[in-house]
């Protein structure tokens, strides 16, 4: 699925977290300071980063992928090429950037991007000046640079995998945007949203939306986004047996861990929620989980005190 997703046309989400990011990035839209946006795959970075271009002067957004292209072309489709700067090179190029002109230059995943293109970047940064490949004439930059990257990127930071140097350059300003499960204010809306969007009938009764708010939604906004798509692909409303089918499946655990760095608890509480939604018996999870009864009943106190 393409980055460009329609819930980046979302606004007003009500979750008091999601006000506060929209509350900051009102704050920094005139600003011309570097920004970035990180949190796990499908949070929904690209559309903060449209809704920070839109406040703002600089505009238009350019959007660019730092895995779209390989990196071997990756210096030509950004910075240009003279003709003649290498086989291939028949005419002139001007390259992406400068389309930018004096707007926002939003370099998605930036995590991606090599050590050896991190330097290139950062020198680029730091000059604001770039050449095109094959020529000895700077071009200035004029754009506004925002920047998202997944969850990790402090601890990329600490093992070396990416630039320390590079990462205070563009996290001048820095918001994370926490996972949908973080944000239970905002599910209903969203998913109210696809489905107008999808023309998908909703047909739940209130305690059944609630359970969906009370889903982890490992994927995030995209999972919700593709729920809803799969609902309209088979020209079903949204009923009991959909929100059944959605909780009753078991999660690839593997999955929700590589949704972004997730600690044991999280994990565990996952686990054990997709098991008393399963079973609906404490003893039978317990002696699953092969733990006592009264074990379980303090995990599930701490999870609610949390």
């Amino acid at each position: 699925m393409p980055n460009d997703t329609i819930f980046t046309q979302i606004s007003n989400l009500p979750d008091q977290k999601s006000l506060r990011i929209k509350e900051t990035v009102e704050k920094i839209a005139p600003l011309p300071t570097a920004v970035l946006f990180y949190g796990e795959t499908g949070t929904g970075k690209d559309f903060w980063a449209k809704v920070l271009a839109g406040l703002s002067p600089f505009q238009p957004l350019l959007n660019l992928g730092c895995g779209d292209v390989p990196e071997t072309l990756l210096e030509s489709e950004w910075f240009g090429f003279q003709k003649g700067a290498f086989t291939g090179a028949d005419r002139d190029f001007d390259g992406k950037w400068q389309t930018a002109a004096k707007g926002t230059i939003f370099l998605n995943h930036i995590d991606l991007l090599s050590l050896n293109m991190q330097a290139k970047l950062l020198r680029v940064l730091e000059r604001r000046k770039f050449f095109p490949l094959g020529s000895n004439q700077e071009k200035e930059i004029t754009a506004r640079f925002v920047f998202s990257a997944d969850g990790a990127i402090a601890e990329k930071v600490r093992r070396g995998e990416f630039r320390a140097d590079l990462y205070f350059r563009i996290a001048a300003v820095s918001l994370f945007i926490p996972p949908l499960r973080e944000r239970r204010n905002d599910i209903e809306p969203l998913l109210r949203y696809f489905c107008r969007q999808r023309q998908v009938e909703i047909r739940l009764a209130p305690e059944l939306m609630q359970k969906l708010a009370e889903y982890p939604w490992p994927g995030n906004i995209r999972e919700l986004e593709n729920f809803i798509f799969g609902l309209s692909v088979r020209g079903s409303a949204l009923g009991e047996k959909d929100v059944r089918t959605l909780l009753d499946q078991p999660q690839n655990i593997m999955s929700i861990i590589q949704s972004g760095e997730r600690s044991l608890a999280e994990v565990e509480q996952e686990y054990i929620g997709y098991l008393l939604r399963r079973y609906k018996n404490k003893s039978r999870v317990a002696r699953i989980l092969k733990v006592s009864r009264k074990s379980l009943y303090n995990k599930l106190k701490r999870y609610e005190n949390h």
